[in-house]
């Protein structure tokens, strides 16, 4: 009996210093529902947007009733009645005391005791502010559409509200309730507001669902927009390599049959340089536009030097004759490491450069439409 005491005993005291260890292991909602009694209310946490249930209480006769909640990291939660629902923002601490009527159970007359969603509840109420108004003048603009006052009233009200959107965000980045009232705006305007809530939030709620989609999202955009600026920068880069009206950089390569060509033989004509390569698909379906402007141009004035960027010289000769190419041809067999294209800074193929008669460049990238109305305007029609 003695030895089964003691065991006993070994057994309660870790528990209980585990207990004392870990703190408070729940938190109260303290509800009161006009017209709620005898129903059931739950409180519900997300996963994935779908809401699954961690408590639940029956509300007496006055439609009172406590939730027992455990200690949950800073998320958005759901307090449900029947087909009514609550959104309601909590951090592991909080404590909430609500005061709301069924029927109308999401705009509660009292919520007390949670910073983040009092924040919440606060734009949700002038989220619906807003939206009343819009829906009233929008159905007055409908009926009188030449109504100017109100199509002024309209956009005013929008501005207005998008402003406030902003404010809201800036003040309030650190609790959840910025997702509700940042999804408002336009990301690629108001990307910088939307990399703050990013940011400040990662702090707090890294774990949330809705955290872990707002900020995928906005990762995305950021890491598009590194893209676009690097390709921006390259394409800069490329303009002052070679500027328009610059001199043509010299090309001296080797022909089909084993000659040398240099691009300044053909000094006095029209030029366009054409990078391209028999494995390249797209330079492939453009040749017969390439051929045609060509025929219709040539007696003007106008030649092409084609400068491939194959590595096989059977497979580049092959194309020019299976492609029907008349003009002339160079390469060095160099593939990406062309080194007229390094010169040119040739990115992508299809590529071109369009030269004048001292040499001097004209144009780049020009292609079908765009090449056969530039050598009309200059060369005549």
């Amino acid at each position: 009996m003695t030895m089964r005491r003691n065991l006993t005993l070994l057994i309660a005291i870790p528990l209980l210093i585990a207990a004392c260890e870990s703190g408070p292991t729940a938190r109260d909602i303290t509800l009161q529902v006009e017209g709620g009694g005898g129903k059931t209310v739950y409180f519900d946490r997300f996963e994935n947007n779908t809401p699954y249930h961690v408590d639940s209480v029956k509300l007496d006769d006055q439609g009172h009733g406590v939730l027992s909640i455990p200690s949950m990291p800073l998320d958005f939660y759901r307090i449900a009645l029947g087909d009514e629902q609550l959104i309601v923002a909590l951090d592991s601490a909080e404590e909430l005391t609500i005061e709301t009527k069924a029927g109308s159970f999401d705009q509660p007359a009292k919520a007390s005791g949670s910073s983040h969603t009092d924040a919440l509840l606060r734009f949700y109420a002038d989220a619906r502010t807003y939206d009343r108004e819009r829906e009233m003048l929008r159905a007055k603009i409908n009926a009188t559409p030449g109504d100017t006052a109100s199509i002024k009233a309209f956009n005013g009200l929008n501005a207005s509200f998008h402003e406030q959107c902003k404010r809201f965000v800036q003040e309030n980045s650190s609790t959840p309730a910025a997702l509700t009232a940042v999804s408002k705006l336009s990301m690629p305007d108001e990307f910088e507001l939307f990399k703050q809530v990013r940011n400040d939030l990662r702090k707090v709620m890294p774990r949330s669902s809705f955290y872990a989609m707002f900020r995928d999202q906005v990762d995305r955009i950021e890491q598009q927009q590194v893209q676009q600026k690097m390709q921006e920068e390259e394409m800069k880069r490329l303009s002052n390599l070679l500027p328009i009206g610059g001199e043509a950089p010299e090309i001296r390569q080797n022909t089909p049959d084993g000659g040398s060509f240099a691009l300044s033989e053909l000094r006095g004509k029209y030029v366009l340089i054409d990078f391209w390569a028999s494995w390249c698909r797209p330079c492939r379906i453009e040749n017969p536009n390439v051929k045609r402007v060509y025929e219709r141009f040539h007696k003007k004035g106008f030649e092409i030097l084609g400068v491939s960027l194959d590595r096989d010289h059977a497979a580049w000769v092959k194309a020019i004759q299976d492609d029907g190419l008349p003009w002339k041809h160079v390469s060095d067999l160099g593939f990406w490491n062309n080194a007229a294209a390094q010169e040119y800074g040739v990115t992508g193929i299809p590529y071109t450069v369009l030269v004048d008669r001292e040499g001097k460049i004209l144009d780049k990238g020009l292609r079908g439409e765009q090449l056969e109305q530039k050598l009309a305007e200059l060369l005549g029609k």
